[in-house]
């Protein structure tokens, strides 16, 4: 019999993240030594006064990261790392727009998913997180 660790089992049940406001504000960023005001929306928590860049396009902004505990091998690891994510002078197939930034197996590779995919993917964990309780309530006591 496999018992959760306590860290596991006393893990919050998932809280609901704040959508993003519809206007930005205004905050210090620095490109090559100037500083200069860019938008950037309350879910970004990097702060941009504190970064010296190359080039305008290397700005990014980046949300709160949340992520699973999952149990393996006696001990947790974090798994389903995500965060919402922006580079918003970038000219790309994507024009700047916010992502969700997931990171499934927690190693650092992230996958980069618009609006749709983001809400598709929560449905299909949704759906997962109902056959991992089936499976709980079936098995012997």
């Amino acid at each position: 019999m496999t018992v959760l660790p306590p860290t596991l089992a006393q893990q919050p049940a998932a809280t609901s993240v704040t959508p993003p406001p519809v206007s930005p504000r205004l905050v210090a960023a620095v490109v090559r030594g100037q500083r200069i005001a860019i938008p950037c929306f309350d879910w970004c928590v990097r702060d941009h006064s504190k970064e010296d860049l190359a080039f305008l396009e290397d700005l990014s902004h980046e949300g709160e990261e949340i992520a699973l505990a999952a149990p393996e091998f006696g001990g947790v690891t974090e798994v389903l790392v995500a965060s919402i994510r922006q580079w918003p002078f970038v000219n790309d197939e994507d024009r700047g727009l916010p992502y969700l930034g997931l990171d499934a197996t927690g190693e650092g590779e992230a996958e980069n998913l618009q609006k749709g995919a983001a809400l598709a993917f929560a449905d299909q964990l949704v759906a997962h997180a109902a056959r991992i309780r089936q499976l709980a309530e079936n098995m012997p006591d």
